[in-house]
């Protein structure tokens, strides 16, 4: 550094800031003022988080450190201050300016005193609870910590961790549900010890998950005989060594006595990973294929599997569906027989869904399919799950929005849509703007084995129904992107036509989210099939808005206007643009559109809604 402007005073540096634009040269000066109160003034001309965390973490005062913490929304910059923290006390302290219990966990964890730890968890949702207490050395200190967690299946996962069969089966006292007194008896080492504890049980699926994990077959059939829940009794012995079947009967899976029709073209296909966890997963994953069937040469099944991402879970797979009777019947077969297993839904389980990608047929079906997606990104968010339940947490780090990406891209014109005319090409470039498979939208498995378009954005769910309406709202995104794309190459469209163009436009306007969502289900939706998807929308917003900001899952979500055919301008014509453009693209066809189709009354009727 120049010596002349280490010869300065620091009030004289902090003035010399202020003939710098690069923060680099900031930053190489800020980091010799002696006085903490003046660095920290110095702070605000620095606008790269990272530099202003460098000089944070250099300060002794503690104190001033957990103040500086305000200047940062991102939990990952607190989280890399906080650790420079000596004081355990004000590292606790420091927890609350703190939003994810990811991020609190990892400091909790760096603390040596374990009172501390257990003082700490006060800090965290029972869930991450779990994290903490399973860490600690001192056994006795576990069982003292167990009374800070009020969920019977995370107190069951302390539980299980520890070593003596006598002090686990103490604490079964501590349980009242069924599947978690299951759970914890599965791990007692002593057998005869497991079959005595069933009788702490009331419910056969939960017995028959413990009489799964003897070793003695023939004391898993004595056992057995006592159940009466045939259903659960066919799982087991279809897993036994001298069965090998590795199939449910037939006559046991019940079938849908309703058949709901998905409403999607007949030529798309489907696929549906339905994730859950409980006590009988290790015995459904055992099965191999649920719901077999033959045709012609090839076998057709739901196929069961592990996932690292669950606890104790497991993970059945669909074949190809279309919209049948025959595989709308399976839905409701599959989602039946994780409900009479005790299966549960947790904050863990997603609800992916997959469309296949070939029915998508030009690069111009797909600009209208990140258009339409990046455009209503939050508000589908809002309405992928069913009524009275909110996005899970850890959405943004499991299926992230794809729009920031998408419109970064434009900006900086890495996606070619000028000269690139080959679809594939397209569709590589836009798969390296996502990155990686953790996306809401994912397209990394076109052109790529499995070849479809995956949706991440729903929560797990063993309610066949949410299943059938989630493919619905997916299926129908795909399939007006592709038929936009056929009406934009006719020379002339009907007034219907335009009508469905205009209402395409309009999603990449700057309105009010709720407006968005009226905007979007017309697109999608006939009037009688857009209530529940709005009442899902309404009852999300409600929940979210109701919610502290660190136990919101979208909390910190980033969400961005996505528009491959508008011009790439300077950020000061920006503003001034998209204003303009909101102006002009309001023709006769919107007006047309919004009073024969979303009238006052029904707008009015939604906000009273949003409103109660």
């Amino acid at each position: 550094m120049d010596e002349k402007i280490m010869s300065l005073s620091d009030d004289e540096k902090i003035e010399e800031l202020g003939k710098l634009n690069d923060d680099r040269h900031k930053f190489a000066i800020i980091r010799t003022i002696q006085d903490e109160d003046k660095k920290v003034e110095a702070l605000e001309k620095l606008s790269v988080d990272n530099y202003k965390v460098a000089i944070i973490k250099t300060l002794q005062d503690e104190n001033k450190k957990i103040e500086q913490l305000e200047k940062f929304s991102e939990d990952k910059y607190k989280l890399n201050i906080i650790q420079t923290i000596q004081d355990e006390d004000k590292k606790i302290e420091a927890l609350e300016k703190i939003s994810d219990d990811i991020w609190k966990v990892m400091i909790i964890e760096e603390l040596q005193d374990e009172d501390k730890k257990i003082e700490a968890l006060e800090k965290l949702s029972d869930e991450y609870k779990v994290d903490v207490i399973q860490d600690l050395q001192d056994e006795e200190k576990k069982i003292e910590a167990l009374e800070k967690i009020s969920d019977d299946i995370y107190k069951a996962e302390v539980i299980e961790t520890i070593q003596d069969d006598e002090k686990k089966i103490e604490q079964l006292e501590k349980l009242s549900a069924d599947f978690a007194k299951a759970e914890v008896i599965a791990t007692l080492k002593d057998e005869e010890k497991k079959i005595e504890q069933l009788e702490r049980i009331s419910v056969d699926f939960a017995k028959a998950g413990v009489i799964a994990t003897l070793q003695d077959e023939d004391k898993i059939i004595k056992e057995l005989k006592k159940l009466s829940d045939d259903f659960v009794k066919a799982i087991i012995f279809a897993t036994l060594q001298n069965d090998n079947s590795k199939q449910l009967p037939k006559n046991l899976l019940e079938k849908n006595g309703i058949y709901t029709e998905i409403g999607l073209d007949p030529k798309m296909t489907i696929g549906m990973e339905v994730e859950s966890e409980g006590i009988m997963s290790s015995n459904i994953k055992a099965l191999e294929k649920v719901i077999k069937g033959q045709f012609g040469k090839e076998e057709k099944g739901w196929g069961a599997k592990f996932d690292g991402s669950l606890r104790r879970g497991v993970e059945l797979v669909s074949p190809i569906l279309t919209d049948n009777k025959q595989d709308v019947e399976d839905i409701y077969m599959v989602c039946s027989m994780l409900q009479k297993c005790g299966q549960i839904a947790s904050g863990r389980c997603g609800g992916h869904i997959h469309i296949g990608a070939d029915f998508l047929k030009s690069k111009e079906a797909y600009v209208n399919l990140f258009e339409i997606w990046g455009n209503s990104e939050k508000v589908i968010c809002k309405m992928s799950n069913e009524i009275g339940t909110i996005p899970r947490m850890g959405l943004q780090e499991y299926a992230s929005p794809i729009s920031p990406k998408l419109n970064e891209a434009i900006e900086r014109e890495t996606i070619n849509l000028e000269s690139e005319e080959n679809l594939e090409q397209f569709i590589s470039e836009i798969q390296e703007v996502q990155e990686n498979r953790y996306s809401g939208l994912n397209l990394l498995n076109i052109n790529n084995g499995k070849n479809t378009i995956e949706f991440r954005m729903s929560n797990g769910t063993i309610n066949p129904d949410t299943w059938i309406e989630n493919a619905r709202l997916y299926g129908r995104i795909i399939e007006i992107s592709q038929k936009l794309s056929e009406i934009e190459k006719q020379p002339e469209q009907s007034k219907e036509e335009e009508r469905l163009l205009d209402l395409q436009a309009q999603l990449k306007e700057e309105i009010p989210e709720q407006e968005k969502m009226e905007i979007l289900l017309e697109l999608l939706f006939s009037e009688e099939e857009r209530k529940v998807y709005r009442e899902r929308y309404i009852s999300s917003s409600k929940l979210l808005e109701q919610m502290p900001d660190e136990k919101n899952p979208l909390q910190g979500a980033k969400y961005s206007r996505v528009d491959f055919k508008k011009k790439k301008h300077s950020l000061d014509e920006f503003y001034n643009v998209a204003v303009n453009d909101r102006i002009n693209d309001t023709n006769e066809v919107t007006r047309e559109t919004l009073q024969s189709v979303r009238t006052e009354d029904e707008l009015e009727q939604v906000n009273k809604s949003m409103e109660v």
